[in-house]
């Protein structure tokens, strides 16, 4: 201070004088001061924490993506798991390309690991122009071992392993034995891979040896194409991509990085929504806190202009007020955020709960651009809430001000507050009908906020509607009645930040709630087998066609049936869409899929029959007789009629079920089945068939290589996952409900505060402390169930706009509503007995303390 006073002398006085009178509303309201910054703290944390982990998760995929395509300037894709490696002469011929790398990338599993281990096979000879980092080193050892004319990186029995793959080897082995396709191999580690990212688990060898030894023969994952000077990559994808369609695509390293930004996009934009309505609250909350202070302290500002202060001045000490809670806040904030980012890293990796990313063990960066940027927004958020009880500072005449019992007249702008409000409300209606910006629900958002807004905006209405003077004062509910009537707007200022928290918590509520019912629902349409089997081990692709049809064969096996499925890339800017092959007709098909809509009865002559998902509506346009063609590897097109569209829960990308049997029948197309439903006859149960099924795979390489469940343990413990994606969701709903609760407590704790000369008088008259207590809390009572009325209101149509506008445009897909009635009872009735009894343990003190020398001061 001493340096500042000294740096600026001017500055100094009026800076220490802002601080002075900030510190008498900290004394006057100290709790509500605390629940809007902890609400600024919470909102800025979340939105942090949700940056800095999807941060780390883009630059971990991106330096992947930059780390294995090496100086490639494109990369030939398959369009979903493998390319002909005859593609490779018709590359190299290619004028513009200067080397075409062949690579194969595949996941294997290795003895004594828990996870597979990436194994590439590159050609070494091409790979040095490429992707020269990802050549591996000999050890001295195995230089010195190599007879006359060996290349160590050319002998089909060496791989060339990471460091960490290194160290996690039992004992300091030299040997791998790779577990793939049920062939067991046997590798010697000749060197390292220094290249390979920290904590990389991955192992390099000879491509023609991963070829024999892995069972790939003829076939690559991908080709790196370096091209000639001066050749545009843009220009190469246009001349060359019509010509590689039937084989796959041609993409740039950034290309890929695009596609895995908008994997998780929806759900990154979600969860940092929930941190804008934590913002929201601790605004609202920083509005109703100025507004009562500002209302409360008019006395004060009248004073201060009577000595002199300009009203510019004192709406700057309102704002400075105001911005003090967002720094604060948002200093806290951003502590909180990189400490919950750094914890989830540690713990859970990058991955939030939905699956979509690689798991990271490493730090989390702090920078400081991302640390102003978001405590910033704490302080905007407490600056708007300060904007509208600044402006108010100097709109009462200075004789006015100085009277005692103004605080009313202070807030009269608050009578016509309920235009605005329906003139906000018409303009969320208005964004209902704004199409999302890629998986962003621009239209729906702002709904939220300008009815938001709107809706606080009419508390003032309401309350006057709602709350009238009795004709008379005949028992102590019309005295309660009385008194908040005669004060509606302040009233309605100190309500409008719990209205905003409830209405918030109810929305989430009733959407999460409606959500888990309608999983709940598409479950047990989706699983109607009584039992299911699945593969659980990577060394096993698929259910052999002989134990198929020896578990067919079974006694007491009714219906039997195996699918597979396979990821395809549709469109390069897009995650990949899984197709289904499954046995379905088209007279069972709207019993075993959930379907939307109108469907078809007989597709186009020559074409497959399929069934998409929601999404494949939304992101690729298509609906029931849409005609379109798949392009699989190896040159395979199947041309589709689209049956109907189903809903679908686990694949937000997009999904396509393929009838099993027309699949192989007209195209000769066959997926790897990993999945399998068994309908016993009457009168076995599921035990015993799981027996059965146990002895079948005896002495088979199936053996302890199948997991059994029933459809209730697949809906509980998908319910279970559910859970512990919203768990974040849950939390802010409970903090919104404390928020709510002190939000009541400490309005009407300053609201009182005011009102001493009152209760001075009261108990002049005979009234006791106690009576007075019930007094107040009967207005708590009064006050929070409005508040808690016009909260369910809002918080409903918020839903509304959740379930119907919001969760289509994010996730492409559509959910029931259903109404927890029970559940919006309990929280109407804990806000409404919390809000009492905050209420009255708040001022217990106040009212036991001698206040017969407020009847001293003006009640003119």
């Amino acid at each position: 201070m001493h340096l500042l006073s000294k740096c600026l002398p001017g500055l100094y006085p009026a800076l220490l004088l802002k601080l002075q009178l900030f510190s008498g509303a900290l004394r006057d309201q100290p709790v509500k001061w605390l629940i809007a910054t902890l609400s600024i703290a919470v909102g800025v944390g979340l939105g942090f924490a949700v940056h800095l982990i999807h941060k780390q998760a883009l630059d971990q995929f991106n330096n992947g993506v930059r780390q294995f395509s090496g100086q490639a300037d494109l990369q030939l894709l398959p369009h979903s798991n493998l390319l002909p490696e005859t593609v490779l002469d018709t590359l190299v011929t290619l004028p513009e390309v200067a080397v075409a790398s062949p690579v194969i990338d595949l996941q294997v599993t290795v003895d004594g690991f828990d996870k597979p281990v990436r194994w590439l096979g590159l050609d070494v000879f091409t790979a040095a122009a490429v992707t020269p980092n990802f050549i591996g080193q000999a050890d001295t050892k195995a230089q010195e071992e190599a007879t006359q004319g060996d290349i160590p990186l050319l002998n089909s029995s060496n791989v060339f392993t990471s460091p960490a793959l290194r160290e996690q080897l039992p004992g300091g082995s030299v040997n791998l034995s790779t577990l793939h396709n049920s062939q067991a191999q046997q590798w010697k580690i000749a060197g390292s891979v220094p290249a390979a990212g920290t904590g990389q688990l991955l192992a390099v060898a000879d491509i023609a040896a991963v070829q024999w030894r892995l069972g790939t023969l003829g076939q690559i994952s991908r080709v790196d194409l370096k091209l000639q000077e001066g050749t545009s990559p843009a220009a190469f994808q246009a001349r060359y991509a019509t010509q590689f369609k039937a084989l796959g695509r041609l993409e740039t390293p950034s290309e890929q990085g695009t596609r895995g930004a908008s994997v998780s996009q929806a759900y990154r934009a979600n969860l940092s929504i929930l941190a804008m309505v934590a913002l929201l609250t601790g605004g609202f909350l920083t509005f109703s806190t100025q507004m009562l202070a500002v209302a409360q302290r008019s006395r004060q500002w009248a004073l201060l202009a009577a000595l002199g202060a300009r009203a510019s001045s004192l709406r700057t000490q309102v704002l400075f007020e105001s911005m003090c809670c967002g720094v604060v806040g948002g200093t806290l904030g951003v502590a909180m955020g990189w400490g919950l980012a750094t914890a989830v890293v540690h713990t859970l990796g990058v991955d939030l709960g939905a699956g979509y990313f690689q798991a990271a063990q490493d730090g989390v960066p702090l920078t400081v651009v991302d640390a102003l940027l978001f405590g910033g927004f704490g302080v905007l958020a407490t600056l708007l809430g300060g904007l509208s009880p600044a402006f108010q500072t100097g709109q009462m005449a200075l004789h006015q001000r100085l009277r005692a019992g103004t605080e009313e007249a202070g807030l009269q702008f608050a009578n016509k507050a309920h235009w605005l409000g329906m003139v906000l409300c018409l303009l969320a209606v208005a964004c209902l009908w704004i199409p999302p910006y890629g998986n962003i629900p621009v239209g729906g958002y702002l709904a939220v906020a300008f009815g938001l807004f709107g809706g606080i905006a009419m508390i003032g209405l309401v309350v006057r509607a709602l709350i009238r003077p009795p004709a008379q004062l005949a028992a102590l509910a019309d005295l309660a009645k009385s008194r908040l009537a005669s004060t509606p707007n302040l009233l309605a200022v100190g309500l409008s930040g719990v209205v905003a928290s409830f209405a918030l918590v109810v929305a989430m509520h009733v959407m999460i709630y409606s959500f888990r019912f309608s999983l709940d629902n598409w479950l047990t349409q989706v699983l109607p087998a009584p039992l299911y089997v699945k593969l659980n081990n990577a060394t096993i692709p698929a259910f052999p066609d002989d134990f198929q049809s020896a578990v067919a064969a079974l006694p007491g096996v009714d219906l039997l049936e195996f699918w597979g499925q396979q990821s395809i890339v549709l469109d390069p800017k897009r995650p990949a869409v899984e197709l289904i092959a499954r046995p379905v007709s088209l007279e069972a098909a709207a019993q075993r899929l959930p379907m939307t809509g109108n469907t078809l009865d007989v597709p186009n002559t020559g074409t497959l029959p399929v069934w998409v998902s929601e999404p494949m509506t939304d992101l690729y346009g298509l609906k029931a007789g849409s005609v379109f063609e798949l392009q699989l590897d190896q040159g395979k097109r199947v041309p589709a009629t689209v049956m109907g569209v189903w809903r679908d829960y686990t694949r937000q990308h997009g999904a396509i079920v393929l009838p099993k049997a027309e699949l192989l029948e007209q195209f000769g197309i066959q997926f790897k089945d990993t999945q399998g439903a068994v309908w016993p006859a009457s009168g076995v149960s599921v035990q015993d068939m799981v027996l059965r099924i146990q002895q079948a795979s005896s002495n088979t390489p199936l053996d302890g290589k199948i997991d059994f469940a029933e459809p209730g343990e697949i809906r509980q413990l998908s319910l279970d996952i559910f859970d512990r994606s919203f768990a974040v969701t849950y939390l802010l709903e409970i903090a919104a409900v404390v928020i709510g609760l002190f939000g009541v407590g400490t309005t009407f704790s300053a609201m009182a505060l005011q009102r001493k000369r009152e209760f001075a008088l009261l108990g002049a008259m005979g009234a006791s402390p106690s009576w007075m207590l019930r007094l107040i809390a009967r207005e708590a009572l009064i006050a929070s169930a409005v508040a808690a009325l016009v909260g369910l209101i809002i918080g409903l149509a918020f839903a509304a706009i959740l379930i119907f506008v919001v969760n289509p445009q994010s996730f492409h897909w559509t959910m029931e509503w259903f109404t927890p009635w029970r559940d919006l009872f309990i929280m109407v009735a804990v806000l409404i007995a919390m809000s009492s009894a905050t209420v009255t343990l708040s001022l217990r003190n106040t009212l036991n303390t001698q206040l017969v020398n407020q009847l001293k001061e003006d009640w003119a």
